[in-house]
């Protein structure tokens, strides 16, 4: 048994052996940036106008036209492909009735695509689908659904 654990340590020394040399090795080079000590570093090198103020949300509004359903529904605003029981990618929840909704929520970034669902208490019924992208024509973002 000593002769077989003995055999095995030395296979496994053996297998694990160092590499070859080689005959040119190489050497890495870092270069390290050159600093006067005048110069300035981090967010206090950027240059940026004082008006913008590095906010990236925005508020969008949206109008639900009236009688637009005439059964009890509800509204989810998410995120496109959101999985609607996750309310973290959810704007709005809120039920609908057939005088419309008018709100506002915020959108994290302009590249942000948004869908809405109205959802019938009916299960017979169908849900209506809209969806909403960033209109860069528009100073104040508003989505009708009608």
């Amino acid at each position: 048994m000593k002769y077989i654990l003995s055999l095995l340590s030395v296979l496994m020394i053996t297998a694990c052996g160092g590499g070859g040399s080689d005959a040119n090795p190489t050497t890495a080079t870092v270069a390290e940036p050159v600093s006067t000590g005048s110069e300035k570093q981090g967010m206090a090198a950027l240059s940026v106008s004082h008006e913008f103020d590095f906010k990236t949300d925005f508020i969008v509004t949206v109008n639900v036209a009236e009688n637009l359903v005439n059964e009890r529904a509800f509204i989810n605003i998410c995120e496109t492909n959101a999985v609607l029981t996750n309310s973290d990618n959810c704007f709005v929840r809120s039920p609908l009735t057939k005088n419309g909704l008018e709100m506002s929520f915020m959108v994290p970034h302009q590249e942000q695509k948004v869908t809405a669902k109205i959802w019938f208490y009916d299960t017979g019924l169908e849900p209506l689908s809209y969806e909403w992208v960033f209109n860069e024509t528009q100073e104040k973002q508003l989505w009708i659904i009608n």
